[in-house]
């Protein structure tokens, strides 16, 4: 997919159609990244972004099997945001889709140590259009009892 600048050069189109939606309510964090809500997008190209209280950033991902499989393995490389002092960083998701539950393993760059997350999540796809410009603003008065049924287990 392609977009024409004002120039008529063509650059690559960053998102496509979102073809997934997680709302995500961590239960296990590290200190730097203290929000229980998140929700999460996948879009058709592989990009994805994730949304919540104090973080908006995008970047790309490769499952290890259907998006929708009972269980599946999501690696994520974050492109440089604010949310990541202008660098990347690498995440491994693993859900599992029957029990409602994720793990989460976070490695930044020049960090021998990984950074272990976990929670629940849920799909949301059903729940009205999700598009690559969906803030957290937008987002979060539409999944409100979503992340409260998360939150309470």
């Amino acid at each position: 997919m392609t977009d024409q600048t004002a120039d008529g050069a063509r650059t690559p189109q960053l998102f496509a159609e979102v073809v997934r939606a997680d709302a995500l309510h961590y239960t296990t964090m590290f200190a730097e990244k203290p929000f229980e809500p998140a929700l999460l997008l996948f879009c058709a190209n592989g990009a994805y972004r994730i949304l919540s209280p104090g973080e908006d950033h995008p970047g790309s991902y490769v499952a290890e099997g259907p998006l929708d499989a009972d269980r599946v393995r999501v690696d994520f490389i974050s492109w440089p945001s604010e949310d990541w002092n202008r660098n990347v960083a690498f995440h491994v998701l693993d859900f599992d889709r029957t029990s409602g539950r994720f793990t989460q393993q976070l490695r930044l760059p020049g960090d021998p140590e990984p950074k272990h997350q976990a929670g629940r999540h849920t799909e949301v796809t059903a729940l009205g259009r999700w598009d690559a410009d969906t803030t957290w603003e937008s987002a979060a008065p539409r999944l409100a009892s979503v992340f409260a049924a998360l939150a309470a287990g």
